[in-house]
Protein backbone atom coordinates (compact mmCIF):
# COMPACT_ATOMS: atom_id res chain seq x y z
CA UNK A 1 0.00 0.00 0.00
CA UNK A 2 2.84 1.87 1.20
CA UNK A 3 4.45 1.53 -2.29
CA UNK A 4 1.06 2.27 -4.37
CA UNK A 5 0.96 5.71 -2.50
CA UNK A 6 4.60 6.88 -3.32
CA UNK A 7 3.80 5.65 -7.11
CA UNK A 8 1.24 7.61 -7.32
CA UNK A 9 2.69 11.17 -5.55
CA UNK A 10 5.47 10.48 -8.04
CA UNK A 11 3.20 10.14 -10.95
CA UNK A 12 1.38 13.30 -9.92
CA UNK A 13 4.48 15.47 -9.20
CA UNK A 14 5.38 14.86 -12.54
CA UNK A 15 2.27 15.44 -14.74
CA UNK A 16 2.55 18.79 -12.32
CA UNK A 17 5.92 20.07 -12.84
CA UNK A 18 5.21 19.10 -16.55
CA UNK A 19 2.59 21.35 -17.24
CA UNK A 20 4.18 24.76 -15.95
CA UNK A 21 7.26 26.21 -17.38
CA UNK A 22 10.47 25.89 -15.45
CA UNK A 23 11.42 29.07 -13.30
CA UNK A 24 14.58 28.84 -14.31
CA UNK A 25 13.17 29.25 -18.19
CA UNK A 26 14.06 32.68 -19.87
CA UNK A 27 11.18 34.49 -20.89
CA UNK A 28 10.15 38.56 -21.48
CA UNK A 29 7.19 39.82 -19.63
CA UNK A 30 5.25 41.14 -22.78
CA UNK A 31 2.81 39.73 -25.53
CA UNK A 32 5.92 39.08 -27.71
CA UNK A 33 9.72 39.78 -28.30
CA UNK A 34 12.20 38.95 -30.91
CA UNK A 35 15.91 39.36 -30.70
CA UNK A 36 17.71 39.33 -34.02
CA UNK A 37 21.03 39.89 -35.54
CA UNK A 38 20.98 42.05 -37.65
CA UNK A 39 23.71 41.51 -40.23
CA UNK A 40 22.15 37.78 -41.15
CA UNK A 41 19.22 38.23 -39.79
CA UNK A 42 19.27 35.34 -37.43
CA UNK A 43 16.85 34.77 -35.02
CA UNK A 44 18.59 34.48 -31.09
CA UNK A 45 15.34 34.61 -29.30
CA UNK A 46 11.50 34.52 -29.98
CA UNK A 47 8.38 34.70 -28.18
CA UNK A 48 5.13 34.80 -30.04
CA UNK A 49 6.99 36.19 -32.51
CA UNK A 50 4.05 35.87 -35.22
CA UNK A 51 1.32 36.70 -33.55
CA UNK A 52 -0.81 40.01 -35.16
CA UNK A 53 -0.77 43.06 -32.46
CA UNK A 54 -1.23 46.55 -33.04
CA UNK A 55 2.68 48.18 -33.00
CA UNK A 56 1.89 51.63 -32.20
CA UNK A 57 4.34 54.24 -33.24
CA UNK A 58 6.84 51.54 -33.87
CA UNK A 59 5.04 51.37 -37.15
CA UNK A 60 7.31 54.27 -38.16
CA UNK A 61 10.09 51.90 -38.58
CA UNK A 62 8.64 51.57 -42.22
CA UNK A 63 7.65 55.39 -42.66
CA UNK A 64 11.46 56.15 -41.61
CA UNK A 65 12.55 52.89 -44.46
CA UNK A 66 10.50 54.65 -46.99
CA UNK A 67 11.93 58.30 -46.05
CA UNK A 68 15.73 56.67 -45.76
CA UNK A 69 14.89 54.92 -49.07
CA UNK A 70 13.31 58.07 -50.95
CA UNK A 71 17.15 60.19 -49.87
CA UNK A 72 18.89 57.34 -50.99
CA UNK A 73 17.33 57.60 -54.39
CA UNK A 74 17.67 61.05 -54.87
CA UNK A 75 13.80 62.11 -54.94
CA UNK A 76 14.14 64.30 -52.30
CA UNK A 77 17.00 65.94 -49.85
CA UNK A 78 17.67 66.68 -46.12
CA UNK A 79 17.34 70.48 -46.69
CA UNK A 80 14.17 70.27 -48.76
CA UNK A 81 11.37 72.48 -47.51
CA UNK A 82 7.93 70.62 -46.36
CA UNK A 83 5.12 72.54 -46.37
CA UNK A 84 2.10 71.45 -43.55
CA UNK A 85 -0.94 70.71 -45.00
CA UNK A 86 -4.54 71.24 -43.53
CA UNK A 87 -4.83 67.17 -42.61
CA UNK A 88 -1.08 66.89 -41.32
CA UNK A 89 -1.83 69.78 -38.65
CA UNK A 90 -5.12 68.24 -37.50
CA UNK A 91 -3.35 64.66 -36.81
CA UNK A 92 -3.76 64.04 -32.73
CA UNK A 93 -1.20 61.47 -30.95
CA UNK A 94 2.01 62.92 -30.36
CA UNK A 95 2.96 65.88 -32.19
CA UNK A 96 4.83 68.93 -32.50
CA UNK A 97 2.14 70.57 -33.12
CA UNK A 98 2.62 72.30 -36.93
CA UNK A 99 0.37 74.68 -38.40
CA UNK A 100 -1.41 74.31 -41.36
CA UNK A 101 1.28 76.18 -44.24
CA UNK A 102 4.32 75.83 -41.90
CA UNK A 103 7.21 74.98 -43.35
CA UNK A 104 10.27 72.62 -41.88
CA UNK A 105 13.22 70.93 -43.78
CA UNK A 106 13.20 67.19 -44.40
CA UNK A 107 15.80 66.77 -41.44
CA UNK A 108 13.82 68.71 -39.07
CA UNK A 109 10.89 66.33 -39.74
CA UNK A 110 12.62 63.33 -39.87
CA UNK A 111 14.24 64.41 -36.28
CA UNK A 112 11.14 65.20 -34.81
CA UNK A 113 9.48 61.27 -36.15
CA UNK A 114 12.74 59.44 -34.73
CA UNK A 115 12.91 61.64 -31.43
CA UNK A 116 9.32 62.51 -30.36
CA UNK A 117 7.42 59.92 -32.74
CA UNK A 118 5.73 63.28 -34.36
CA UNK A 119 2.62 61.88 -36.23
CA UNK A 120 1.85 65.62 -37.85
CA UNK A 121 5.57 65.44 -39.29
CA UNK A 122 4.62 61.69 -40.13
CA UNK A 123 2.04 62.75 -42.41
CA UNK A 124 3.37 65.84 -43.96
CA UNK A 125 6.46 63.96 -45.18
CA UNK A 126 4.27 61.12 -46.61
CA UNK A 127 2.20 63.78 -48.77
CA UNK A 128 5.25 65.46 -49.89
CA UNK A 129 6.81 62.07 -50.92
CA UNK A 130 3.66 60.47 -52.58
CA UNK A 131 1.15 63.40 -52.66
CA UNK A 132 -0.77 61.84 -50.02
CA UNK A 133 -1.02 60.09 -47.59
CA UNK A 134 -3.27 56.78 -48.72
CA UNK A 135 -0.89 56.61 -52.12
CA UNK A 136 2.18 56.50 -48.75
CA UNK A 137 0.34 53.53 -46.74
CA UNK A 138 -0.03 51.44 -50.01
CA UNK A 139 3.51 52.19 -50.43
CA UNK A 140 4.19 50.89 -47.06
CA UNK A 141 2.12 47.87 -47.59
CA UNK A 142 3.71 47.07 -50.62
CA UNK A 143 7.16 47.56 -49.06
CA UNK A 144 6.19 44.82 -46.53
CA UNK A 145 5.37 42.61 -49.35
CA UNK A 146 8.65 42.59 -50.77
CA UNK A 147 10.02 41.80 -47.68
CA UNK A 148 7.84 38.89 -47.84
CA UNK A 149 5.64 39.90 -43.99
CA UNK A 150 2.82 37.78 -43.49
CA UNK A 151 1.43 39.68 -40.52
CA UNK A 152 1.75 42.79 -41.33
CA UNK A 153 -0.97 45.42 -42.53
CA UNK A 154 -0.62 48.95 -42.37
CA UNK A 155 -3.57 51.60 -42.65
CA UNK A 156 -1.78 54.39 -41.79
CA UNK A 157 1.69 55.62 -41.41
CA UNK A 158 1.55 56.79 -37.93
CA UNK A 159 0.43 54.18 -36.04
CA UNK A 160 -2.70 55.56 -34.63
CA UNK A 161 -5.42 52.78 -33.86
CA UNK A 162 -7.05 51.13 -36.57
CA UNK A 163 -8.46 47.12 -37.02
CA UNK A 164 -6.84 46.82 -40.05
CA UNK A 165 -3.35 47.99 -38.33
CA UNK A 166 -1.13 45.66 -37.39
CA UNK A 167 2.23 43.71 -37.38
CA UNK A 168 4.09 41.10 -35.49
CA UNK A 169 7.76 41.91 -33.32
CA UNK A 170 9.28 39.55 -36.28
CA UNK A 171 8.03 41.59 -39.49
CA UNK A 172 8.90 44.94 -37.29
CA UNK A 173 12.13 43.67 -36.99
CA UNK A 174 12.60 42.74 -40.56
CA UNK A 175 11.76 45.91 -41.30
CA UNK A 176 14.09 47.63 -38.40
CA UNK A 177 16.93 45.27 -40.28
CA UNK A 178 16.21 46.90 -43.52
CA UNK A 179 16.23 50.19 -42.22
CA UNK A 180 19.88 49.61 -39.81
CA UNK A 181 21.01 49.34 -43.79
CA UNK A 182 21.18 53.28 -43.43
CA UNK A 183 23.77 53.48 -40.67
CA UNK A 184 22.28 57.66 -40.70
CA UNK A 185 18.75 56.99 -39.17
CA UNK A 186 20.66 56.00 -35.71
CA UNK A 187 22.58 59.93 -35.81
CA UNK A 188 18.77 60.80 -35.36
CA UNK A 189 17.42 57.81 -33.13
CA UNK A 190 19.90 58.66 -30.56
CA UNK A 191 19.18 62.04 -29.70
CA UNK A 192 18.02 62.40 -26.44
CA UNK A 193 17.48 66.10 -26.16
CA UNK A 194 17.16 68.52 -29.14
CA UNK A 195 14.70 71.64 -30.36
CA UNK A 196 13.19 73.06 -33.39
CA UNK A 197 11.83 76.37 -34.36
CA UNK A 198 15.08 77.78 -32.97
CA UNK A 199 15.32 76.24 -30.12
CA UNK A 200 11.53 77.43 -28.62
CA UNK A 201 10.55 73.77 -29.01
CA UNK A 202 12.00 71.02 -26.96
CA UNK A 203 12.62 67.58 -28.02
CA UNK A 204 12.87 64.37 -25.62
CA UNK A 205 13.41 61.28 -26.74
CA UNK A 206 10.26 58.76 -26.10
CA UNK A 207 12.80 56.28 -25.79
CA UNK A 208 14.38 56.16 -22.11
CA UNK A 209 16.65 53.01 -23.43
CA UNK A 210 19.16 54.97 -24.85
CA UNK A 211 19.97 57.15 -21.94
CA UNK A 212 19.88 54.03 -19.41
CA UNK A 213 21.49 51.32 -21.73
CA UNK A 214 25.17 51.32 -22.60
CA UNK A 215 25.38 50.96 -26.24
CA UNK A 216 21.79 51.77 -26.93
CA UNK A 217 21.42 54.10 -30.06
CA UNK A 218 17.57 53.71 -31.34
CA UNK A 219 15.31 52.90 -32.58
CA UNK A 220 11.52 53.25 -31.91
CA UNK A 221 8.89 53.35 -29.24
CA UNK A 222 4.95 53.02 -29.80
CA UNK A 223 2.02 53.41 -27.24
CA UNK A 224 -1.28 53.31 -27.71
CA UNK A 225 -4.01 51.86 -24.81
CA UNK A 226 -4.93 48.89 -27.32
CA UNK A 227 -1.05 48.01 -28.02
CA UNK A 228 0.07 49.25 -24.77
CA UNK A 229 4.09 49.87 -24.70
CA UNK A 230 6.12 48.88 -27.62
CA UNK A 231 10.08 49.37 -28.52
CA UNK A 232 12.21 48.45 -31.42
CA UNK A 233 15.25 48.52 -29.88
CA UNK A 234 19.47 48.33 -31.08
CA UNK A 235 22.17 48.53 -28.94
CA UNK A 236 25.78 47.97 -30.12
CA UNK A 237 28.87 46.47 -28.49
CA UNK A 238 32.16 46.60 -29.49
CA UNK A 239 31.51 45.11 -33.30
CA UNK A 240 28.72 43.29 -32.01
CA UNK A 241 25.24 44.75 -32.87
CA UNK A 242 21.75 43.67 -31.65
CA UNK A 243 18.09 44.00 -32.03
CA UNK A 244 15.22 43.28 -30.32
CA UNK A 245 11.58 44.22 -30.64
CA UNK A 246 9.22 44.01 -27.69
CA UNK A 247 5.20 44.48 -27.57
CA UNK A 248 2.79 44.89 -25.32
CA UNK A 249 5.11 45.63 -22.31
CA UNK A 250 2.69 47.23 -19.47
CA UNK A 251 4.52 50.21 -19.25
CA UNK A 252 7.26 52.76 -20.34
CA UNK A 253 9.46 51.17 -17.21
CA UNK A 254 8.38 47.57 -18.53
CA UNK A 255 9.10 48.02 -21.65
CA UNK A 256 12.63 49.06 -20.84
CA UNK A 257 13.35 46.80 -18.09
CA UNK A 258 12.26 43.78 -20.62
CA UNK A 259 14.29 44.73 -23.42
CA UNK A 260 17.29 45.76 -21.40
CA UNK A 261 16.59 41.98 -20.34
CA UNK A 262 16.37 41.01 -23.59
CA UNK A 263 19.49 42.41 -24.75
CA UNK A 264 21.65 41.37 -22.14
CA UNK A 265 20.59 37.71 -22.78
CA UNK A 266 21.71 38.13 -26.41
CA UNK A 267 25.18 40.16 -25.43
CA UNK A 268 25.80 37.27 -22.77
CA UNK A 269 25.03 33.95 -24.23
CA UNK A 270 26.61 35.33 -28.19
CA UNK A 271 29.54 36.64 -29.48
CA UNK A 272 30.35 38.04 -32.67
CA UNK A 273 33.23 36.33 -34.83
CA UNK A 274 34.96 38.50 -37.27
CA UNK A 275 35.78 35.18 -40.15
CA UNK A 276 37.33 37.71 -42.93
CA UNK A 277 38.75 41.30 -43.96
CA UNK A 278 37.50 42.63 -47.00
CA UNK A 279 39.46 43.35 -49.81
CA UNK A 280 42.31 40.66 -49.20
CA UNK A 281 42.57 37.53 -50.50
CA UNK A 282 40.68 34.81 -48.41
CA UNK A 283 41.38 31.77 -50.63
CA UNK A 284 41.18 30.28 -53.98
CA UNK A 285 38.31 28.78 -56.05
CA UNK A 286 38.94 26.46 -58.94
CA UNK A 287 37.54 27.11 -62.50
CA UNK A 288 37.90 24.90 -65.38
CA UNK A 289 38.49 25.90 -68.41
CA UNK A 290 40.98 29.43 -66.70
CA UNK A 291 44.33 30.00 -68.17
CA UNK A 292 45.26 29.94 -64.02
CA UNK A 293 42.99 27.10 -62.07
CA UNK A 294 42.71 28.52 -59.03
CA UNK A 295 41.72 31.69 -59.12
CA UNK A 296 42.04 34.70 -55.68
CA UNK A 297 39.30 35.48 -54.33
CA UNK A 298 38.29 38.58 -51.93
CA UNK A 299 35.33 39.97 -50.18
CA UNK A 300 33.57 43.70 -50.62
CA UNK A 301 32.86 43.94 -47.68
CA UNK A 302 33.79 42.32 -43.98
CA UNK A 303 32.66 39.04 -43.18
CA UNK A 304 31.49 38.00 -39.55
CA UNK A 305 28.74 35.71 -37.88
CA UNK A 306 26.91 35.42 -34.40
CA UNK A 307 27.91 32.07 -32.89
CA UNK A 308 27.19 31.31 -29.30
CA UNK A 309 29.99 31.86 -26.73
CA UNK A 310 32.34 29.05 -26.22
CA UNK A 311 31.60 27.60 -29.95
CA UNK A 312 33.59 30.62 -32.08
CA UNK A 313 37.33 28.53 -31.96
CA UNK A 314 35.02 25.58 -33.79
CA UNK A 315 33.86 28.05 -37.13
CA UNK A 316 35.23 26.70 -40.23
CA UNK A 317 34.75 27.94 -43.93
CA UNK A 318 34.97 26.86 -47.22
CA UNK A 319 34.14 28.69 -50.52
CA UNK A 320 32.19 27.17 -53.19
CA UNK A 321 32.88 28.44 -57.16
CA UNK A 322 29.07 29.64 -58.46
CA UNK A 323 27.58 27.50 -61.30
CA UNK A 324 28.09 28.08 -65.33
CA UNK A 325 31.08 30.83 -65.03
CA UNK A 326 31.78 32.08 -67.74
CA UNK A 327 35.64 32.96 -69.30
CA UNK A 328 37.07 35.46 -69.48
CA UNK A 329 36.48 37.20 -65.93
CA UNK A 330 37.35 40.24 -65.09
CA UNK A 331 38.39 41.34 -62.10
CA UNK A 332 35.97 42.38 -59.38
CA UNK A 333 33.14 40.15 -60.51
CA UNK A 334 31.49 37.87 -58.49
CA UNK A 335 32.65 34.12 -58.48
CA UNK A 336 31.76 32.47 -55.87
CA UNK A 337 30.23 32.34 -52.46
CA UNK A 338 32.18 31.88 -48.94
CA UNK A 339 30.27 30.01 -46.03
CA UNK A 340 31.02 29.87 -41.99
CA UNK A 341 29.74 26.58 -40.83
CA UNK A 342 29.46 25.25 -37.41
CA UNK A 343 28.82 21.86 -36.52
CA UNK A 344 28.11 20.91 -39.90
CA UNK A 345 25.47 23.73 -40.29
CA UNK A 346 26.13 26.79 -42.69
CA UNK A 347 25.71 30.15 -40.26
CA UNK A 348 26.82 32.71 -42.68
CA UNK A 349 27.36 33.13 -46.43
CA UNK A 350 28.73 35.82 -48.06
CA UNK A 351 29.64 36.32 -52.20
CA UNK A 352 33.45 36.60 -53.37
CA UNK A 353 34.74 38.29 -56.14
CA UNK A 354 37.72 37.48 -58.35
CA UNK A 355 40.43 39.71 -57.17
CA UNK A 356 42.62 39.43 -60.44
CA UNK A 357 41.36 39.03 -63.80
CA UNK A 358 41.12 35.86 -65.57
CA UNK A 359 41.80 34.03 -68.70
CA UNK A 360 40.28 31.48 -70.97
CA UNK A 361 42.83 28.63 -71.30
CA UNK A 362 44.06 27.82 -74.85
CA UNK A 363 43.22 24.59 -76.55
CA UNK A 364 46.97 22.87 -75.72
CA UNK A 365 46.53 23.61 -72.13
CA UNK A 366 43.09 21.95 -72.54
CA UNK A 367 44.33 19.06 -74.34
CA UNK A 368 47.23 18.37 -71.51
CA UNK A 369 44.38 18.86 -68.90
CA UNK A 370 42.21 16.45 -70.09
CA UNK A 371 44.93 13.95 -70.23
CA UNK A 372 46.36 15.10 -66.58
CA UNK A 373 42.65 14.54 -65.31
CA UNK A 374 42.21 11.67 -66.91
CA UNK A 375 45.13 9.24 -65.63
CA UNK A 376 44.37 10.71 -62.57
CA UNK A 377 41.01 9.30 -62.78
CA UNK A 378 41.82 6.33 -63.89
CA UNK A 379 44.86 5.84 -60.86
CA UNK A 380 42.14 6.73 -58.17
CA UNK A 381 39.65 4.19 -59.51
CA UNK A 382 42.24 1.44 -58.91
CA UNK A 383 43.29 3.13 -55.62
CA UNK A 384 40.00 2.41 -54.51
CA UNK A 385 39.61 -1.04 -55.75
CA UNK A 386 42.50 -2.34 -54.15
CA UNK A 387 41.33 -0.45 -50.73
CA UNK A 388 38.17 -2.93 -51.12
CA UNK A 389 40.27 -5.56 -52.01
CA UNK A 390 42.19 -4.95 -48.66
CA UNK A 391 39.20 -4.80 -46.76
CA UNK A 392 37.39 -8.06 -47.99
CA UNK A 393 40.65 -9.86 -47.00
CA UNK A 394 40.51 -8.29 -43.63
Amino acid sequence: MVKKIGWLLMIFSVGFMGSIRPVWAFSIEAKAAILMDPVSGKILYAQNEHQRLPPASVTKVMTMLLIMEAVESGRIGWDEKIVTSKAAAGMGGSQIYLKEGEEMTLREMFKAIAVVSANDASTAIAEHLYGSDIDFVEAMNNRAQKLKLKNTHFANETGLPDPEHYSSAYDLAVISRELLKYPEVLKFTSIWMDSLRDGKFILRNTNELIRVYRGADGLKTGHTSEAKYCLAATAKKGDFRLLSVILGAESDAARVAQTKRLLDYGFRNFQWKPVFESKKVIGRVYIKGAKQEQVSVQLRSDFGVVVERGKELVVTTRITPDKNIKLPIKSGARIGTVSAVLEGKIIGQAPVYAAENVEEANFLVKGWRWIRDFFKSLFSKKTEKLNESFERLY
